[in-house]
């Protein structure tokens, strides 16, 4: 997909739309930016192990689903078990 985008006084541009919902970008992301000859490269990442992030995305999964079905889980235990979940990674 090929958008026209312009340079503003700040060196920074605006990147469509409909490029930013394919690549799911959005406010807050981290883009890494990078030269490939006279072509400027942006690649989205993330910040956290890929692993971590796929335990993190399937832990958020499973709680919205318990929501969903009415299930209710006290805050003080949804905590104990992300804090067990980020020292057992932490040990690796």
């Amino acid at each position: 997909m090929e958008k026209l985008v312009r340079v503003t006084s700040n060196n920074q541009v605006a990147i469509p739309v409909a490029i930013c919902k394919q690549l799911r970008i959005s406010k807050g992301c981290y883009l890494e930016a990078k030269t490939h000859g006279y072509h400027v490269v942006l690649t989205p990442v993330r910040l956290v192990d890929e692993e971590n992030y796929r335990t993190y995305e399937r832990v958020i999964r499973e709680g919205r689903r318990q929501v969903k079905r009415g299930e209710v889980v006290p805050w003080e235990r949804v905590k104990a078990g992300l804090e067990r979940l980020t020292r057992s990674k932490a040990k690796r």
